[in-house]
């Protein structure tokens, strides 16, 4: 008897569902993000290649600390004068006639260099991968490879420059040309010609660059991606430049800076991440269980 008057209640709900008229569920919206493309416009990238460790986290930080102790430690001075090969000649072609314009050049060249290293870091990373595509993990490996691979950069170029110690071109007018006294003359700085800082800089960031682009549709692939790549190349090379217009450096000081950098923009992102896909942290599928009248059922999204 008690299990009939369970049946006959199980029926009679079951009856009453089917005769009330299915209530139309309201489209679902989209949800509204300031100043950012529509889902159907971009679709989200994912991040299929090995993940940042986290021990490449501790080594960033210890590159880091290496970078600014071997800046702090100060060069020597009196260890390497001059040019070598066709330094000489590249400045006295090259090196600007006044001491004011070699100091705007010096200023051109930070600026250039701001501009190489925020390509990967704020275009790349941010406006691109965050903001664009709308993907807030591509975005954070990005972001950190960036800086294990400038980390790396900086920390070699700045202990070799101060292991060897080169005075810059502009040390040979101290006391002629230039006073003594002024601070070009009399900082350790003086001794930091080689090699290049901003010349390894400039190039690693645009190598880095071009990783993303190259394995990362973030222009949609193709032609809009290369282009990316090019203006960074085009920028670290304006950086180099610059450098010897200034003063600053020989041409061999920044053609190893040059070298330095590109090796270690290309390596480092492929040989940690990019040689290694993986499939994606996160899958697209979502299975849970979700209450149901007569139960539970399975629900999901694919």
């Amino acid at each position: 008897m008690r299990r009939l008057c369970f049946a006959l209640a199980a029926g009679t709900a079951s009856w009453l569902a089917a005769a009330e008229p299915a209530k139309a569920e309201p489209e679902p919206r989209a949800p509204h993000v300031l100043f950012a493309p529509q889902a159907d416009v971009q679709p989200r990238l994912e991040w299929r290649f090995r993940r940042v460790q986290t021990w490449e986290l501790y080594a960033t930080g210890g590159f880091a600390i290496a970078a600014v102790g071997a800046y702090a430690a100060g060069a020597s001075a009196d260890r390497w004068k001059g040019g070598i090969g066709f330094d000489d000649d590249a400045r006295g072609s090259l090196r600007s006639g006044s001491y004011q314009s070699r100091r705007n050049a010096r200023d051109a060249s930070d600026l250039t260099l701001a501009l190489a290293v925020a390509q990967p870091m704020l275009g790349d990373g941010l406006l691109t991968s965050y903001w664009y595509h709308q993907s807030p993990d591509v975005a954070e490996q990005v972001l950190l490879i960036n800086a294990e691979t400038l980390a790396i950069t900086v920390a070699v170029q700045t202990s070799v420059s101060s292991l060897a110690s080169r005075e810059r071109p502009y040390g040979e007018d101290c006391g002629a040309e230039l006073d003594p006294e002024l601070n070009d003359c009399a900082k350790r700085d003086r001794y930091r010609s080689f090699f290049s800082g901003h010349a390894a800089t400039a190039f690693s960031a645009a190598s880095v660059s071009c990783m993303h682009h190259l394995h990362l549709p973030l222009y949609g692939g193709g032609a809009a991606d290369a282009a990316s790549c090019a203006a960074g190349y085009a920028l670290a090379g304006a950086t180099s430049a610059l450098r010897v217009v200034g003063d600053m450096h020989y041409a061999s000081d920044v053609a190893v800076g040059a070298a330095w950098g590109t090796l270690a923009g290309l390596g480092v992102p492929w040989l940690l991440h990019y040689r290694h896909p993986q499939g994606s942290r996160r899958s697209p599928a979502r299975v849970h269980l979700v209450p149901h009248p007569t139960g539970v059922a399975i629900g999901g999204a694919f």
